[in-house]
């Protein structure tokens, strides 16, 4: 009975991961997609509204400071490097779901994020960090590469995958069982696993020299964070580790990032 139930388990999720994959636009790998891009943008966009309001109501809205129209002018160099990027690699019927946002949040929090639609937001505490413009832009690039990247998507699709195997174990093989198979399955399924991480490096150096930032840049940049990761608490730093690795990788790319960057 039990070998019964583990090999329809295993039928099942097999055939929803075949039916609904799709495929990472720089890698060419595999991804699991369960939800669309119209629901993954109004969904974000309802989130991002609530926090944009509740910051404007606390007065932590920063844009019309020099550091947000820095950062808004950055991000428009940016964007339209995005844009280009999607038209020239076969993605231009995605541009229609961005709608780009940019804004500075007043935190001492050094953090920065992304969300499906083109929404930006940075909070003011990472940009003396990361000091330079172009070191802004990569890092606006690397979040941006995560949403053109479909993380967002495969995260979600991600998490409803353990909803459904918790499911289905609570009803074949009872609770006990069930809450071994979520915690198995959920290793690892943070915001951005370290595969995602390396392909939003990726775009992050693309997008900033397409934007005519140096992607030079992005090495010290990330240099920078491995510095404070091992002293702060930052959220931006849990869920974006800087390491040896990681900069190995992105010097290793450089010489194809190099091919983006016009001055």
């Amino acid at each position: 009975m039990k070998k019964s139930i583990k090999i329809f388990f295993l039928v099942l999720c097999s055939s929803i991961m075949i039916a609904c994959t799709s495929t990472a636009p720089l890698t060419g790998r595999n991804q699991l997609k369960l939800v669309s891009d119209e629901s993954l943008v109004a969904s974000s966009a309802n989130s991002y509204n609530q926090l944009i309001q509740k910051a404007k109501q606390q007065g932590k809205l920063a844009n019309n400071t020099q550091n947000g129209r820095r950062l808004h002018m950055i991000g428009k160099r940016v964007a339209s490097a995005v844009e280009r990027y999607m038209y020239q690699n076969g993605m231009g019927d995605r541009i229609q779901y961005l709608r780009w946002e940019f804004n500075l949040i007043e935190s001492k929090e050094i953090n920065a994020f992304a969300m499906p639609g083109g929404k930006i937001a940075f909070y003011s505490g990472i940009m003396p960090v990361l000091q330079t413009d172009a070191r802004i832009a990569f890092v606006m690039g690397h979040e941006i590469g995560h949403v053109i990247g479909g993380h967002h998507a495969e995260g979600y699709s991600n998490q409803q995958l353990v909803g459904l195997a918790t499911a289905l174990t609570n009803v074949m093989v009872g609770k006990s069982a069930s809450s071994l198979v979520s915690d198995g399955l959920s290793i690892g399924l943070l915001k951005f696993n370290r595969t995602q991480e390396y392909e939003a490096d990726k775009y992050g150096m693309i997008f900033m020299a397409m934007a005519g930032y140096d992607p030079t840049e992005a090495i010290y940049a990330e240099m920078k964070m491995a510095s404070l990761s091992e002293n702060s608490g930052s959220d931006f730093l849990s869920t974006h580790p800087a390491n040896e690795k990681r900069i190995a990788a992105l010097k290793a790319f450089l010489p194809e990032a190099m091919k983006y960057y016009k001055k």
